[in-house]
């Protein structure tokens, strides 16, 4: 429990620190039914592009499919869990998992196992693609969210939509030049 003081704005100084504040973030807010926005079109503008972005703690993968659908997974191999890229980011057809070389094209499904001829019969490649999270875009926005019950993008945007049209110009057709990125 926080004790959060009478006055108006004054913040707690333990709730920068407390793990327990912090695991509640995460599940609420990133884990929860939000909206993050993990990339622009224009940082994957052509068909195998990719990025890699966090949401949260959680390491996910922007996808421009040879189907020329955007899609958003956990940048995780279904295996063993290995970070799949590492790179912030490029353009593949395929994606192999540098721990076991597990191969994923770029729509997430698991193309090739090596030794899967000696697996159970079971094992189907159908089974083990990339963990997709639902996402959607807006003006060239991509957004994501671990949450399948969030609402709509469109609804979670509200009033916010006029704001975003009028920041990306109301069309969000924009050219990547570069990066400048700051951690805190």
């Amino acid at each position: 429990r926080v004790n959060w003081p009478g006055a108006y704005a004054a913040i707690p100084k333990d709730i920068f620190y407390r793990d327990d504040v912090y695991q509640r973030e995460l599940n609420r807010i990133f884990g929860g039914p939000e909206w993050h926005p993990v990339a622009h079109r224009g940082e994957v503008p052509e068909r195998g592009d990719f990025k890699s972005a966090r949401i949260g703690e959680a390491r996910v993968l922007v996808v421009h499919g040879d189907d020329g659908e955007i899609r958003v997974f956990v940048n995780s191999c279904p295996h063993r869990g290995t970070e799949l890229v590492t790179c912030a980011r490029g353009n593949a057809g395929e994606i192999e998992c540098p721990y076991h070389r597990w191969l994923f094209d770029n729509r997430g499904n698991l193309m090739n196992a090596p030794g899967s001829d000696h697996f159970p019969e079971s094992f189907r490649k159908e089974d083990f693609g990339l963990r997709s999270l639902r996402s959607a875009e807006f003006l060239g926005l991509i957004f994501a969210t671990f949450d399948a019950a969030a609402p709509t993008l469109d609804s979670y945007l509200g009033d916010v939509r006029a704001y975003l049209e009028t920041a990306l110009h109301e069309d969000g057709r924009l050219n990547l030049l570069g990066y400048q990125k700051v951690v805190f």
